[in-house]
């Protein structure tokens, strides 16, 4: 396994544990209607789409080698 896809499933991994944190703490309606949320649900976002490049990038940087 190479450092680049080690790195992507790295942040994969931290994006699951992001969404996991929301679902389980966060991610509700309060009484007044206000939807409860945190820094987790963009976590998880941000380190999904970087962890999908960095193992696109290393599925090309595999097969020029």
């Amino acid at each position: 396994m190479t450092k680049l896809r080690l790195a992507a499933l790295v942040a994969l991994c931290l994006a699951a544990f992001s969404w996991f944190a929301e679902t389980t703490f966060y991610g509700d309606v309060n009484a007044e209607g206000v939807v409860q949320e945190s820094f987790f649900m963009p976590l998880t976002f941000v380190l999904a789409a970087i962890g999908v490049a960095l193992f696109v990038i290393s599925l090309f940087r595999s097969r020029r080698a």
